[in-house]
Protein backbone atom coordinates (compact mmCIF):
# COMPACT_ATOMS: atom_id res chain seq x y z
CA UNK A 1 0.00 0.00 0.00
CA UNK A 2 1.14 3.46 -0.71
CA UNK A 3 1.91 5.67 1.94
CA UNK A 4 -0.96 7.88 1.08
CA UNK A 5 -3.19 5.19 0.18
CA UNK A 6 -6.48 5.13 2.61
CA UNK A 7 -7.78 2.43 5.11
CA UNK A 8 -11.86 3.05 5.06
CA UNK A 9 -13.92 1.60 7.93
CA UNK A 10 -17.30 1.10 6.75
CA UNK A 11 -19.84 0.43 9.37
CA UNK A 12 -22.92 -1.88 8.91
CA UNK A 13 -25.40 1.83 10.02
CA UNK A 14 -25.49 3.43 6.37
CA UNK A 15 -25.50 6.57 7.69
CA UNK A 16 -22.38 6.44 10.26
CA UNK A 17 -19.66 8.73 9.47
CA UNK A 18 -16.97 6.98 7.94
CA UNK A 19 -13.35 6.77 9.53
CA UNK A 20 -10.46 7.51 7.29
CA UNK A 21 -7.29 6.77 8.35
CA UNK A 22 -4.24 7.72 6.60
CA UNK A 23 -0.80 5.47 6.67
CA UNK A 24 0.71 8.22 8.46
CA UNK A 25 -1.14 7.73 11.30
CA UNK A 26 -3.93 10.91 10.93
CA UNK A 27 -7.60 9.94 11.39
CA UNK A 28 -10.02 12.06 9.97
CA UNK A 29 -13.10 13.09 11.00
CA UNK A 30 -12.27 12.02 14.90
CA UNK A 31 -14.97 14.17 16.46
CA UNK A 32 -17.71 13.23 14.13
CA UNK A 33 -17.12 9.24 15.32
CA UNK A 34 -17.28 10.21 18.83
CA UNK A 35 -20.18 12.25 18.45
CA UNK A 36 -21.85 9.44 16.98
CA UNK A 37 -20.76 6.26 19.38
CA UNK A 38 -21.98 8.26 22.42
CA UNK A 39 -25.33 9.05 20.65
CA UNK A 40 -25.37 4.81 19.63
CA UNK A 41 -24.28 4.21 23.48
CA UNK A 42 -27.26 6.44 24.74
CA UNK A 43 -29.62 5.09 22.90
CA UNK A 44 -28.82 1.35 23.67
CA UNK A 45 -28.76 2.31 27.43
CA UNK A 46 -31.93 4.05 26.77
CA UNK A 47 -33.85 0.83 24.70
CA UNK A 48 -32.00 -1.24 28.04
CA UNK A 49 -33.49 0.53 30.90
CA UNK A 50 -37.02 0.69 28.89
CA UNK A 51 -37.14 -3.56 28.96
CA UNK A 52 -36.70 -4.08 32.48
CA UNK A 53 -37.30 -2.02 35.51
CA UNK A 54 -34.11 -3.18 37.25
CA UNK A 55 -31.27 -3.76 34.51
CA UNK A 56 -29.39 -5.62 36.63
CA UNK A 57 -31.68 -8.53 36.62
CA UNK A 58 -34.23 -8.64 33.07
CA UNK A 59 -36.50 -11.38 35.12
CA UNK A 60 -36.92 -8.84 37.70
CA UNK A 61 -36.10 -11.06 40.51
CA UNK A 62 -35.21 -8.77 44.08
CA UNK A 63 -32.56 -10.60 46.36
CA UNK A 64 -32.27 -10.32 50.52
CA UNK A 65 -29.61 -11.75 51.89
CA UNK A 66 -29.91 -12.11 56.13
CA UNK A 67 -28.18 -14.37 58.49
CA UNK A 68 -27.43 -17.19 56.44
CA UNK A 69 -30.70 -16.91 54.74
CA UNK A 70 -31.57 -15.93 50.86
CA UNK A 71 -34.65 -14.67 49.95
CA UNK A 72 -35.46 -13.72 46.10
CA UNK A 73 -38.59 -12.59 45.34
CA UNK A 74 -40.78 -11.10 42.41
CA UNK A 75 -44.76 -9.67 42.36
CA UNK A 76 -46.41 -11.17 39.22
CA UNK A 77 -49.51 -10.05 38.55
CA UNK A 78 -51.96 -10.15 41.56
CA UNK A 79 -49.11 -13.15 43.37
CA UNK A 80 -45.69 -13.23 45.09
CA UNK A 81 -43.18 -15.24 43.72
CA UNK A 82 -40.70 -16.47 45.98
CA UNK A 83 -37.41 -18.76 46.22
CA UNK A 84 -36.01 -19.14 50.06
CA UNK A 85 -32.96 -20.75 50.69
CA UNK A 86 -31.81 -21.70 54.21
CA UNK A 87 -28.84 -23.21 56.30
CA UNK A 88 -29.43 -26.93 57.13
CA UNK A 89 -31.57 -29.83 56.07
CA UNK A 90 -34.19 -29.28 57.95
CA UNK A 91 -37.47 -27.47 57.41
CA UNK A 92 -36.95 -23.38 56.24
CA UNK A 93 -39.86 -21.02 56.44
CA UNK A 94 -40.36 -17.51 56.07
CA UNK A 95 -42.79 -14.94 57.29
CA UNK A 96 -44.47 -11.70 55.82
CA UNK A 97 -45.78 -8.78 57.83
CA UNK A 98 -45.81 -9.84 60.87
CA UNK A 99 -45.85 -7.61 64.69
CA UNK A 100 -43.03 -9.28 66.25
CA UNK A 101 -41.29 -12.53 65.05
CA UNK A 102 -44.03 -15.04 64.10
CA UNK A 103 -46.47 -12.96 65.80
CA UNK A 104 -49.56 -12.57 63.36
CA UNK A 105 -46.57 -13.63 60.80
CA UNK A 106 -48.05 -15.12 57.32
CA UNK A 107 -45.47 -17.73 57.28
CA UNK A 108 -45.08 -20.15 54.40
CA UNK A 109 -42.89 -23.38 55.45
CA UNK A 110 -41.50 -26.11 53.83
CA UNK A 111 -38.96 -29.17 54.26
CA UNK A 112 -37.21 -31.07 51.34
CA UNK A 113 -37.04 -34.93 51.61
CA UNK A 114 -35.19 -37.06 49.16
CA UNK A 115 -38.01 -35.99 46.25
CA UNK A 116 -40.74 -34.98 48.01
CA UNK A 117 -41.60 -31.59 49.06
CA UNK A 118 -43.36 -30.39 51.60
CA UNK A 119 -44.62 -26.47 51.89
CA UNK A 120 -47.41 -25.22 54.18
CA UNK A 121 -49.34 -21.91 54.61
CA UNK A 122 -48.88 -21.10 58.30
CA UNK A 123 -49.86 -18.24 60.55
CA UNK A 124 -48.41 -16.92 63.82
CA UNK A 125 -50.21 -17.27 66.71
CA UNK A 126 -46.98 -15.50 69.15
CA UNK A 127 -43.93 -14.76 68.48
CA UNK A 128 -42.52 -18.32 68.85
CA UNK A 129 -45.20 -20.54 67.82
CA UNK A 130 -46.83 -21.32 63.83
CA UNK A 131 -50.18 -23.27 63.07
CA UNK A 132 -51.57 -24.31 59.45
CA UNK A 133 -53.50 -22.15 58.42
CA UNK A 134 -56.60 -24.85 57.89
CA UNK A 135 -56.43 -25.65 61.70
CA UNK A 136 -58.15 -22.11 62.52
CA UNK A 137 -61.60 -21.60 61.70
CA UNK A 138 -62.16 -20.27 58.38
CA UNK A 139 -58.34 -20.41 57.34
CA UNK A 140 -57.05 -22.11 54.30
CA UNK A 141 -53.65 -23.17 52.27
CA UNK A 142 -52.81 -20.36 49.89
CA UNK A 143 -49.33 -21.50 47.93
CA UNK A 144 -49.16 -23.04 44.68
CA UNK A 145 -46.42 -23.72 42.26
CA UNK A 146 -44.47 -25.79 44.92
CA UNK A 147 -40.65 -27.30 44.23
CA UNK A 148 -37.70 -27.56 46.22
CA UNK A 149 -34.18 -28.96 46.58
CA UNK A 150 -31.70 -29.27 49.48
CA UNK A 151 -27.64 -28.71 48.26
CA UNK A 152 -24.40 -28.54 50.43
CA UNK A 153 -25.94 -28.14 53.78
CA UNK A 154 -29.03 -26.33 52.87
CA UNK A 155 -32.34 -26.42 52.04
CA UNK A 156 -34.54 -23.88 49.18
CA UNK A 157 -37.94 -23.82 48.45
CA UNK A 158 -40.47 -22.39 45.41
CA UNK A 159 -43.46 -21.32 45.94
CA UNK A 160 -46.09 -18.51 44.65
CA UNK A 161 -48.72 -16.69 47.24
CA UNK A 162 -51.24 -14.24 46.45
CA UNK A 163 -50.75 -10.88 47.59
CA UNK A 164 -54.22 -10.65 48.96
CA UNK A 165 -55.50 -14.55 49.14
CA UNK A 166 -58.73 -12.61 51.22
CA UNK A 167 -57.85 -15.53 54.18
CA UNK A 168 -58.01 -14.20 57.46
CA UNK A 169 -54.88 -15.36 58.16
CA UNK A 170 -52.73 -14.13 55.11
CA UNK A 171 -51.50 -10.53 55.55
CA UNK A 172 -52.33 -8.23 52.40
CA UNK A 173 -49.03 -7.48 50.89
CA UNK A 174 -48.86 -4.40 48.44
CA UNK A 175 -45.87 -3.89 45.97
CA UNK A 176 -43.85 -1.16 46.73
CA UNK A 177 -44.71 -1.39 50.60
CA UNK A 178 -41.91 -1.90 53.45
CA UNK A 179 -42.88 -4.88 56.00
CA UNK A 180 -41.26 -6.88 58.86
CA UNK A 181 -39.92 -10.32 57.05
CA UNK A 182 -39.20 -13.15 59.41
CA UNK A 183 -36.64 -16.00 58.64
CA UNK A 184 -36.26 -19.56 60.45
CA UNK A 185 -35.14 -22.71 60.46
CA UNK A 186 -35.65 -25.99 61.87
CA UNK A 187 -33.83 -29.63 62.58
CA UNK A 188 -35.60 -31.60 61.11
CA UNK A 189 -38.32 -32.30 58.22
CA UNK A 190 -41.16 -32.12 60.72
CA UNK A 191 -42.93 -28.76 59.94
CA UNK A 192 -44.32 -28.65 63.50
CA UNK A 193 -40.81 -29.28 65.26
CA UNK A 194 -39.59 -26.43 66.78
CA UNK A 195 -37.02 -23.58 65.06
CA UNK A 196 -33.52 -24.01 65.46
CA UNK A 197 -32.87 -20.70 64.02
CA UNK A 198 -34.54 -17.62 64.09
CA UNK A 199 -34.47 -13.61 62.56
CA UNK A 200 -36.29 -11.03 61.47
CA UNK A 201 -35.86 -8.00 59.45
CA UNK A 202 -37.61 -5.63 57.03
CA UNK A 203 -37.93 -5.36 53.13
CA UNK A 204 -39.45 -3.44 50.60
CA UNK A 205 -42.14 -5.45 48.18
Amino acid sequence: MENHDLIQVASVYPDMPRLHIQAGGTVRKGNEMTRYLAILAGTALLLFSACTDNPFDPDGWNTLNHDGFTLKWRVSGSNLEVELTGPGTGWVAVGFAGSYLMHDSNIIIGAVSGSSVNVRDDFGIDSNTHVSDTSLQGGEQNVSSISGEQDSGSTTIFFTTPLDSGDLYDNALAEGSTYNVLFAAGPDDNLDSGYSTISSTSLEL
